[in-house]
């Protein structure tokens, strides 16, 4: 299974049964203005998302679907424990990838994926949770990833005589 389907099925397993209201909902960023990071942060974290959701022939990636925009309202609008949560591991990542490079500081976070030994392992589950979030609640992800066309009426099922 590639990469990018396993996303999308995780995404829409965890909108559950409200996905149709939420996909005709599309989150767009308009007009954003930054409420929690900061812009080094943002940054950063725009790189991150871009290398867990990549554009590729297919889509457009995280960047231009400006997940980090939809990070950034959701820490914004969390608990003060959430906020330190994601200000502490921007920061790891930051002090891990100055050792090496961007890309081996995410993937020795991804490492322990699923069962997470440390905070940068913890930090690395709740960035792909919140990258794939926001990625499949954009117009980006929903329409030109996911294909959505709505909720359509279909006079046979297709495949069926």
């Amino acid at each position: 299974m590639e990469r990018r389907t396993a996303l999308k099925i995780v995404a829409l397993g965890a909108l559950g049964p409200g996905a149709n209201s939420l996909l005709n909902a599309a989150w767009t960023p308009g007009d954003y203005r930054l409420r929690f990071f900061n812009k080094q942060e943002i940054d950063l974290l725009d790189r991150l998302m871009e290398m867990i959701i990549p554009a590729d022939e297919h889509s457009p990636g995280a960047r231009a679907a400006k997940v980090s925009l939809f990070a950034d309202l959701m820490v914004a609008t969390s608990d003060n424990q959430l906020k330190e949560f994601w200000r502490k591991g921007l920061q790891l990542m930051r002090d891990e990838a100055a050792h090496s490079s961007l890309d081996v500081a995410l993937a020795k976070s991804a490492a322990n994926e699923g069962s997470p030994a440390n905070y940068l392992e913890r930090f690395y589950d709740r960035l792909k949770a919140m990258t794939v979030n926001g990625y499949y609640t954009s117009a980006i992800g929903i329409h030109r990833d996911l294909r959505y066309q709505g909720n359509t009426f279909l006079p046979s099922f297709p495949g069926r005589s």
